[in-house]
């Protein structure tokens, strides 16, 4: 498949970030069926048929909802291995709350989804006014923690959802600004 260069918002290493499309269904639909995959969402894996999952999916795809936005995560050779968004968007608040699927399991433990999350906060930051990006993870999600440190998210407590206990955590606007001027600093020394 031929790349759509306009579709592309970010370049990270080792992947890009682009808008969704029709042909990313299959692919969303597999990962949202995947009892392991549901598990690292604290849900229960997607039971529609991929009929009734398509129309859903193509209102979404003709009318986003103005509280989420959702992107792929493609390799630099254009293979589409997940999803990130951003949602529970709070413009007064400058806040909004970040979810990931690296749904390719060739690609967990890889550097793929800490490249795709730095990525990430970096074009929220650039292109919206949000000030504060947060997430949770589930407690015992160790491998997920250590990648959200790793791209610049600090812990700021624990919750608990139903019979889960998530590990809460943020990165902020400054923290990105100042990271990326001591590394230009660096780089001009």
């Amino acid at each position: 498949m031929a790349l759509e260069v306009e579709d592309v918002v970010a370049h990270g290493a080792r992947i890009r970030l682009r808008r969704k499309r029709h042909a990313d269904a299959e692919a969303d639909y597999r990962w949202r069926r995947d009892p392991e995959l549901a598990r690292f969402d604290a849900a229960t894996p997607l039971r529609v048929s991929f009929a009734d999952f398509l129309v859903t999916y193509q209102e979404d795809l003709r009318y986003p909802s103005p509280f989420r936005r959702v992107y792929a995560i493609e390799t630099l050779a254009g293979e589409h291995i997940g999803n990130v968004m951003y949602y529970n968007i709070d413009e007064r608040r400058g806040e909004a709350e970040l979810g990931i699927t690296i749904g390719e399991r060739r690609y967990w433990s890889a550097g793929y989804g800490r490249d795709a999350v730095r990525t990430f906060v970096r074009y929220v930051f650039e292109f919206t006014a949000l000030n504060r990006i947060y997430l949770n993870t589930l407690d015992w999600n160790v491998r997920a923690q250590h990648s959200f440190r790793a791209a610049g998210f600090l812990p700021i407590g624990l919750n608990r959802r139903g019979l889960h206990t998530f590990v809460s955590m943020e990165i902020r606007r400054e923290w990105v600004e100042r990271e990326d001027a001591e590394a230009a600093q660096r780089e001009g020394s």
